[in-house]
């Protein structure tokens, strides 16, 4: 699945160029095509909150940001989802990691580009947060539940959906969880090696895993908020 996404670039948002080129995707995706935002700087006291510990993806094609992912690691802050849904039980003997923010240019649309981020997201939170849970507040599909795409790889709701007043006209949402670990462990098994999106995240899991990076938290993750 990731063929299509060979000419992309990838890289942490560290200069403020790069940062802008994440308010540049925003306002492109959020408020000119989706008009889920009036403005890319509505998220300032909600997402955007969590920036001073957040990490943004940055996926580039020929000197253009074509798409991005937010990766928030769980702190005394909490996490985004911490909003909608508990997370009390699940902390205890756990890394968790937020990912938020998922987007890509509509002229780069099913490119395989934000499968693509998801993938770099999710080896960056193995490697350097060392995540042992991957959460996300998704958009429901039509039938008002978790899309295909994440229960194939191994996301299970953690509530029934919600309306979020944070976005205007959106489908109702759902925060999910993915073990990364029982995931891995799928992925190995003899009845899931046909499963491509499995696959294509966790055939490798051992590889990344076992070398993590700055595989440290400034901030350990609280036992209860």
């Amino acid at each position: 699945p990731e063929d299509s996404a060979v000419d992309v670039t990838f890289r942490m948002a560290s200069t403020d160029a790069e940062r802008a080129d994440v308010l540049r995707l925003r306002d492109a995706v959020y408020v000119q095509d989706q008009e889920r935002l009036a403005d890319a700087a509505d998220t300032a006291s909600t997402f955007d909150r969590f920036d001073g510990l957040a990490q943004y993806i940055v996926g580039y094609r020929g000197g253009e940001a074509v798409g991005t992912i937010k990766v928030v690691p769980d702190s005394p802050l909490g996490l985004p989802c911490d909003d909608t849904v508990d997370l009390t039980q699940m902390r205890p003997g756990n890394r968790l990691v937020e990912f938020g923010h998922l987007m890509t240019l509509p002229t780069v649309r099913s490119q395989n580009i934000g499968m693509a981020l998801m993938r770099e997201a999710l080896v960056h939170s193995v490697r350097f947060h060392r995540a042992t849970h991957i959460l996300g507040d998704f958009f429901v599909d039509d039938s008002g539940g978790l899309r295909d795409f994440y229960r194939d790889i191994g996301f299970v709701a953690l509530h029934e959906p919600y309306r979020d007043v944070r976005f205007q006209g959106a489908p109702l949402s759902l925060v999910a969880a993915l073990d990364t670990a029982d995931a891995a462990r799928r992925a190995r098994a003899e009845e899931h090696r046909g499963n491509r999106l499995l696959q294509f995240f966790f055939g490798d899991y051992d590889s990344y895993a076992a070398h993590p990076k700055g595989a440290t938290h400034a901030h350990p993750t609280p036992a209860t908020r």
